[in-house]
């Protein structure tokens, strides 16, 4: 991580991105992705266009800006999966699906490489669980196969966002044909599933483990390189 003696150094944004951008040693924890290209990331700036003391790089689309975003994902190669809750205990606490029964779902929907991990709070399951993958391009192959699984449902990121509860695990649920549908097979109601890959700025949604051993990763310079 590259330390600031000051904020007085840096009176706005681009004069960090500069020094960034001209600095050898500027550089985040995030590993594969330099400081000046996640500054521009950040900003919704294109990091492609030298700033060279110009501010032209600062006009960016909208539309190119969130696809800046999407690009940095999360490594290894993870899928954050919502709604995974199952209710309430008699204490209170929020009961979800734990790590072998979420295999056994990802299993089921034909996803066999990655490994859930429940994430629980003060209160409870948090109705969230992370799908790992291995750090190499079968896990990243899996991890966006499983993420464009969901996107066809309409049940990516999106979809979730769309349709999130102000609060999990409520009565209400049971009622909401966007979380829980009746599932022919096995005669029960059933958690609908949403998800999507990982990217950085879902950093502060897992656990702290999680955070702690992620980098980011450009999706599209990794696949340039294969």
């Amino acid at each position: 991580m590259h330390y600031f003696r000051s904020s007085k150094d840096f009176p706005d944004m681009h004069s960090l991105i500069m020094h960034s951008y001209n600095s050898d040693s500027a550089d985040l924890r995030v590993d594969h992705l330099g400081f000046h290209k996640a500054l521009c990331v950040l900003m919704g700036w294109d990091y492609l266009k030298p700033p060279d003391n110009l501010k032209a790089y600062q006009f960016l689309s909208a539309e190119a800006a969130a696809a800046n975003v999407d690009d940095l994902i999360m490594w290894p190669p993870v899928v954050i999966i919502h709604n995974t809750v199952t209710g309430k205990s008699k204490d209170g606490r929020m009961e979800g699906l734990g790590n072998k029964a979420m295999d056994s779902n990802i299993r089921d929907l034909g996803f066999g490489s990655g490994k859930s991990k429940s994430l629980y709070g003060r209160d409870g399951h948090l109705g969230m669980t992370l799908v790992k993958f291995s750090g190499d391009e079968a896990g990243l192959k899996d991890a966006i196969r499983m993420a464009e699984f969901f996107e066809r449902e309409n049940h990516g990121r999106r979809g979730w966002a769309r349709v999130q509860p102000p609060t999990l695990g409520s009565r209400g649920d049971d009622n909401n044909p966007n979380l829980v549908k009746f599932d022919e097979k096995t005669r029960e109601k059933k958690r609908i599933l949403y998800g999507y890959l990982g990217t950085a700025y879902d950093l502060d949604k897992v656990d702290f483990d999680t955070r702690k051993k992620a980098v980011i990763e450009s999706l599209r310079e990794y696949k340039s390189s294969k």
